[in-house]
């Protein structure tokens, strides 16, 4: 059996700040995904996957408060 080949992994800044205050719960594991980095990594698709998904997220969001709003009303 080979080795797997060995990949550059990069932690990137980002969560809440230190005066930031907790948001309740922590993201599941599935919810998260290793991109490899280095340079044969291809940033932009990652770029666009993240904000895919940032949008994806927003518009979650916006339903839950419309749907509540209206509960509301």
């Amino acid at each position: 059996m080979a080795d797997a080949p060995e990949r550059e992994l990069k932690l990137l800044q980002g969560g809440r700040g230190e005066d930031d205050p907790p948001t309740g719960r922590p993201l599941p594991r599935s919810t998260l995904r290793v991109i490899p980095g280095g340079p044969a990594g291809d940033l932009q698709a990652a770029i666009e996957e993240t904000v895919q998904a940032a949008r994806r997220m927003r518009q979650e969001i916006e339903a839950r408060i419309a749907k509540e709003l209206e509960d509301l009303f």
